[in-house]
């Protein structure tokens, strides 16, 4: 790495030579201090600060040599005229009201290399001709298939497998692929047999063609295992000699059909490119997303009830004062084919009724209906062809320059390679996932039934969670048997109906049966058996041997029975017993001794063994009633009897052929049961969900509600009257929670969550320690009536805590004792807040606002649903990317020969579906990579990005735009104010802030309303994009929760005045005049504010109706200025702030007739044209300034890399664009050429931004990328090792993949010979 030179730079237009060295870091370097001792390094340092070229407030700008390589201009520097001193000095001014002028600044080491030759006489002309080179082929096969009559489209097609062709004669052979180079192209597939395709149809300006595949030809056929280039759809020719023939295909959405083309999956691919007509359609008629729901609105009659969509027309109709007119909804429609296609075709309607059938239907269905599902698909193909027809002369209408045309050729050629880590990948994240579903759920499950025990004493009243639930259950339903009553009538006997004791009627008739036997039953059954079973009579027991004497168990039942009798009786029987010394037994012998009891000892003994047998007999007769009560019993089973509801919808039914799990298996986090029993809280506080507000939780301390409640249940003198909530809701239980809560500590708070006996006591409390002597029970007793008094009227009087901010309070949600306050939602205080544990509340539970009260287990599952947060949401898009595995003899050689190649690693690709131009900016739209979030080690399949490996010799070269949009919007403004890099406060910030120093934007930011740096970063972002205060107060209630609204509008205000500035008007002319004169203002100032302006009406209204006003020449008539629609100005601009120029120049864009990107002239969509929507959606039109903005610059880049890569025989290709991120696949061999040529590519993109805004000069600081990123895995940092819970080794252990390089400016020019972009000689 070439040593990096970093001065200090004072700056000053007058003494440019006076540097001071001051230690800095930048890019991690360390520069040393240096004292007056090493004055001989300080000179050997001026040569170069001599020859170091500025720009007039001393920012550094491109080499001498780079400088007159590109512009072509002498020096480039400002004229020493007046006019550009006065330039100078106001630039100067204004950095100096914003503290920046004086402010260090860091010297680079100069940059110089010879550049590749550009063409044309200046940077605009060189785009001009490369575009047209790369374009010019691909431009005219498009447009002669768009003026082309199509032939005829056939009746009858044929079903064989490959391709047909329809001669224009009626003919038809069969052929390897379409032989015209120009094509409409459509292809369907069969939903539910998988992803590959089932037919297909094109048609160029000579033939149609049909495409089939063995699905429908083939009675039995079932797709490999291992998906290849057979199974895709031939289209492209190569030659004898191995060279591709130019192709253009077009379609509607037509990245669907490249990914099923065989030749695109091959790493050097052919030379086709795509065209999408739904990319064309969005960029000339394209709607916003908020526009889309009011053009259902107005055209189909949806969303009526949507709340914005009342806000808006209530604003609008407002605004206009009068009906409301849409221009904008005749210009545009949604990208559906169906719509576009009545848009551009005089309101034609396309029949789509037959999609159906590859959405819900089976192959045979396809089959039986092949001619019908031919002809659609045809329909489609010739529908795409007339739009296409109407749509070209319109897109080069509104995008003349070819280098938008260019690019989108290149951008449709996204290519991810992949390899067997993909599977890997899949299956360890799919099991990760799965491991950690059932944890979570297992954890659920063990909440759910331990909460499930709060039924028992009714223990779930006394949590502030689980109260509300619905605990009540269903009883146990029986039949009814039939009886006979005494009079010998047929009675119905219900015999689920159970006594207080426990006992059916029928178990109790038995058991008093039982206690009427005789002694001598008793003494009978005691002699001879131990007892009889229920149901059988001692006699059939004696007959049988199912019961053994046992002669232990005779004596004493014997003993207890007869003594229960009388006691002489029990003393009779005794001595009439003989015993054993071993066994008890009967017999005639008398002269066996026998043992001796006393009266007592035996009377316990009967009574124990009375007892046991009461129990013993309840019990079994029990057991018996329930065995007998089968036959009783429903055929339909009841589900979980006795069980809470909300329990029992937790529990699925049983089913014999279902996956059938016991207990609560249907709980997941999505239930709305879940938060509650998680115990979940916000700041503490515990959730609740209201139907009409959504989640939100309940703060403790109100208590009007709750003496209403009491006072209204009193006067009506019914307790049913008192609302369920007043009687359930455990307010005690809440109360004291908060007070065991440390942070709930503070006195006001305590006094909110105090009862009125706690209050009493502290008042006496405090009393007696305070050394009071309460001289008599009558005093204390009038101080606390006195006190609690002043409480309750204190208490009443409030309708919200003094202690907490938040969404709310809401008090029509009536819980007593508590305000309700709604959880925070990212789209604002009006919407309701679904699931408290969606994916928008992570950050919250990564910082402890959102916790769980629930313990251990219940934190647990928190963790666990932030981990597979990810993983949940994009799965099926994920394991829905066809993977096409490419042979040994599909790959480059390149790759085939290499030392690392491996046969079995599965090499293959994944061909993204990507829109080129997918929103009304054209910004690449993607639902799967373009969305991809990088790497964390806290989520579960986040490693995704990183699955996307180059092959064997290839590495992925690459850049991220350093602060793209914020560059191209600093670039705006300082073309505008004084015409010179930097001049500007937000211009100088972007170019010479340094974070350090706390001057650079994003620290400016964060230090006027004390936010986080990486919280001002969306401020700033939202901001350029058009975004407003009420953006900046929601945001700011996001970032902290506990915030005010009044708190948030002020730090709001206060961003906005220091940014974008204050609003002034400037007053018409001939309105000033008339203003001098009438109000005999002797001057009347040019630029006023929205609040001087409103001032300023209401003083001429009242001096032109109640005084008496002279004649007054003027060219407007006195009386309109009556009229408050009259505009007394002409424009509006900001002023005094730090963007104020940035902003008027994206507005002044915005604003005008036709706005146009100001780089390469590109125009906005016919849907936000101010024709068309007046001054609505301004915000969108600011929006659309910067993003369509770096798209240009995107699409610069691309095809400034082409000619790079085509010129120097570079063997690379586009992979893939990420907002401002850009990725090549690039042989290992050319990785430093190709690093060489990015860098080229960003210098030259920025040059061409530069000049079109008529700055002919680059700082350096912005020339280049900070790093090019040279990496064999598509990851953020080369360096990131991508740990996550399904990666936990990470990819170098875990896949052997090692870091990767980023090479600054000076790495790449010292690794490719000083910027030479030559192939390397090989020495032989």
């Amino acid at each position: 790495m070439a040593t990096r030179k970093i001065l200090q730079c004072v700056p000053s237009i007058f003494h440019q030579n006076n540097v001071t060295f001051l230690p800095s870091v930048s890019n991690g370097l360390h520069v040393h201090r240096f004292s007056a001792a090493t004055s001989k390094a300080i000179d050997q340092e001026k040569t170069e600060e001599e020859s170091t070229r500025y720009n007039p407030i001393h920012i550094q700008m491109l080499s001498k040599s780079l400088h007159q390589q590109i512009f072509r201009e002498k020096f480039g520097e400002v004229s020493n005229t007046e006019s550009q001193e006065k330039k100078i000095n106001k630039s100067i001014k204004h950095l100096k009201r914003h503290g920046l002028w004086g402010k260090q600044s860091t010297l680079l080491p100069e940059v110089d290399f010879q550049l590749p030759e550009l063409y044309g006489d200046n940077i605009e002309d060189h785009f001009r001709v490369l575009a047209q080179q790369q374009s010019n082929t691909y431009l005219m096969l498009a447009e002669s298939l768009a003026e082309a009559k199509l032939p005829t489209m056939p009746t009858e097609w044929i079903k064989e497998y490959g391709w047909t062709k329809y001669e224009s004669n009626g003919s038809t052979m069969s052929v390897a692929y379409p032989e015209d180079r120009a094509l409409v192209f459509d292809v369907e597939v069969c939903m539910t047999e998988g992803k590959l395709p089932t037919m297909a149809v094109a048609v160029s300006q000579n033939a149609w063609y049909s495409w089939c595949s063995e699905q429908i030809t083939e009675d039995r056929f079932s797709w490999a295992q291992k998906i290849g280039l057979k199974d895709l759809i031939p289209l492209d020719q190569q030659q004898s000699d191995g060279e591709w023939l130019p192709g253009v295909v077009i379609g509607h959405n037509v990245s669907f059909d490249r990914a099923l083309v065989k030749e695109q999956y091959l790493m050097k691919g052919p030379k086709t490119r795509y065209l999408d007509t739904m990319s064309f359609h969005m960029a000339i008629s394209g709607l916003t997303s908020f526009q889309r729901i009011l053009w259902n609105y107005h055209k189909k009659n949806k969303n009526v009830g949507n709340q914005d969509v009342k806000e808006h027309l209530k604003k609008s109709q407002q605004r206009l004062q009068g009906p409301l007119v849409h221009d904008w909804v005749e210009v545009s429609s949604p990208n559906n084919l169906g719509d576009v296609y009545s848009l551009y075709c005089d309101g034609l309607a396309l029949d789509k009724t037959e999609r159906k059938v590859f959405v819900t239907g089976s192959i045979q269905d396809i089959r039986h209906q092949f001619q019908e599902l031919m002809s659609y698909c045809a329909r489609d193909v010739k529908a795409t062809h007339e739009v296409f027809s109407k749509i070209l002369p319109m897109y080069f209408e509104r995008f003349p320059n070819p280098v938008t045309f260019a690019a989108m050729l290149e951008m449709s050629q996204v290519y991810l390679p992949v390899n067997n880590n993909w599977q890997r990948y899949l299956n360890e994240t799919q099991g990760t996932y799965e491991d950690l579903q059932k944890e979570m759920k297992l954890s659920l499950m063990h909440l759910a039934n331990d909460s499930c025990e709060l039924l028992h004493n009714d223990r779930y009243k006394k949590d502030p969670w689980l109260w509300e639930l619905d605990w009540s259950s269903t009883e146990l339903k029986m039949k009814k048997i039939k009886g006979k009553s005494k009079n010998g009538n047929n009675t119905q006997t219900d015999v689920g109906e159970v006594t207080n004791d426990g006992l059916s009627q029928k178990s109790q008739s038995m058991v008093s049966a039982v206690d009427m036997k005789d002694n001598e039953d008793d003494c009978n059954h005691a002699l001879n058996f131990k007892e009889a079973p229920y149901g059988q009579s001692a006699e059939s027991v004696r007959s049988s041997d199912e019961f053994e004497f046992d002669e232990n168990s005779a004596y004493e039942e014997y003993a207890e029975n007869s003594f229960l009798s009388t006691g002489n009786e029990c003393d009779q029987t005794i001595e009439s017993l003989p015993f054993n010394t071993q066994k008890r037994s009967y017999s005639q012998d008398a002269s066996v001794s026998k043992p001796t009891f006393k009266t007592s000892e035996l009377v316990a003994i009967a009574r124990k063994r009375k007892r046991e047998d009461e129990k013993r007999l309840e019990a079994e007769n029990r057991i018996n009633d329930i065995l007998a009560s089968k036959n009783l019993l429903y055929k339909r089973k009841q589900h979980m009897v006795g069980y809470p509801n909300w329990y029992r919808d937790l529990c699925p039914r049983f089913k014999v052929d279902s996956d059938w799990k016991p207990g609560p298996s249907l709980i997941t986090s999505q239930v709305q049961v879940t938060p509650k029993l998680l115990r979940l809280t916000w700041d503490g506080f515990p959730l609740y969900r209201d139907d009409k507000h959504g989640w939100g939780y309940l703060v403790p301390g109100r208590q009007h509600n709750m003496s209403r409640d009491k006072q209204d249940a009193t006067s009506q003198g019914d307790a049913e009257s008192v609302d369920k909530k007043m009687v359930e809701f455990p307010i005690r239980s809440l109360r004291k929670l908060m007070k065991d809560i440390p942070k709930f500590s503070d006195s006001e708070k305590e006094d909110d969550l105090m009862t009125e006996d706690e209050i009493l006591s502290k008042i006496e409390e405090l009393g007696n320690g305070n050394g009071s002597n309460w001289d008599s029970e009558e005093m204390l007793k009038m101080t606390k009536s006195m006190k609690m008094s002043e409480i309750s009227q204190k208490r009443l009087c409030r309708d919200s805590p003094s202690w907490h901010v938040g969404n709310g309070p809401h008090n029509d949600v009536d819980i007593p004792g508590c305000w309700f306050f709604k959880m925070p939602h990212k789209d604002g205080s009006h919407k309701k807040v679904g699931n408290p544990l969606a994916k928008d509340f992570l950050s919250k539970m990564e910082d402890g606002t959102l916790s769980s009260f629930g313990g251990v287990q219940a934190n647990r599952i928190l963790e666990i649903s932030k981990m597979i947060s990810f993983w949940r949401n994009a799965q099926d898009r994920i394991s829905s990317q066809m993977v096409i595995s490419l042979e040994r003899s599909e790959l480059p050689k390149t790759v085939t020969r290499h030392v690392e190649y491996d046969e079995d690693n599965n090499y293959g690709a994944i061909l993204p579906k990507v829109v080129t131009a997918g929103t009304v900016t054209r910004r690449m739209v993607e639902p799967t990579w373009l969305t991809a979030s990088n790497a964390r080690p806290d989520r579960v399949g986040s490693e995704l990005k990183a699955m996307v490996q180059a092959p064997p010799g290839y590495h992925f070269v690459g850049a991220d735009v350093d602060s793209q949009e914020l560059w191209i919007a600093s670039l705006l403004g300082d073309a505008r104010f004084a015409g010179f890099h930097g001049c500007t406060a937000f211009g100088w910030m972007n170019l010479q802030g340094n974070k350090l120093e706390r001057t650079d934007l994003h620290s400016k930011t964060a230090d006027t309303i004390d936010i986080s740096r990486d919280q001002a970063k969306v401020f700033n972002y939202g901001r350029i994009y058009g975004a407003g205060q009420p953006f900046a107060v929601r945001l700011l209630m996001q970032f902290n929760h506990r915030m005010s609204v009044d708190e948030a509008r002020r730090k709001a205000s206060t961003m906005y005045s220091a940014t974008k500035g204050i609003k002034k008007y400037k007053l018409k002319e001939d309105v000033r005049e008339i203003v001098r004169k009438l109000l005999s203002k002797k001057k009347q100032s040019r630029w006023i504010t929205n609040e001087e302006l409103r001032t300023l009406r209401r003083r001429l209204k009242y001096t032109l109706e109640y005084q008496y006003v002279e004649d007054i020449e003027s060219n407007i008539p006195l009386t309109d200025l009556l009229d408050y629609s009259f505009d007394l100005t002409e424009k509006r601009e900001w002023k005094v702030g730090s963007e104020s120029e940035m902003f008027n120049q994206l507005e002044s864009i915005a604003m005008s007739d036709e706005p146009r990107t100001p780089v390469l002239g590109c125009r906005i969509s016919r849907a936000l044209e101010p024709m068309s929507v007046n001054n609505e959606f301004l915000t969108s039109r600011i929006n659309w300034v910067v993003q369509s903005s770096a798209v240009d610059y995107l699409h610069l880049m691309l095809v400034c890399m082409r000619w790079l890569l085509d010129k120097y025989d570079i063997d690379g290709r586009f992979s893939i664009s990420i907002h401002d991120e850009v990725r090549y696949l690039v042989n290992s061999n050319d990785k430093y050429r190709a690093a060489m040529a990015l860098q080229i590519s960003n210098l030259l993109t920025r040059c061409m931004f530069a000049y079109k805004l008529g700055m002919l000069d680059l700082p350096q600081s912005v020339a280049f990328f900070s790093a090019v990123d040279i990496d064999t895995v598509l990851r953020k940092e080369v360096s990131m090792d991508c740990k996550t819970p399904s990666n936990p080794h990470g990819l170098e252990k875990g896949y052997g993949i090692p870091e990767g390089e980023a090479l600054d400016i000076y790495d790449v020019l010292k690794l490719t010979n000083n910027g030479s972009l030559e192939k390397p000689k090989i020495r032989k």
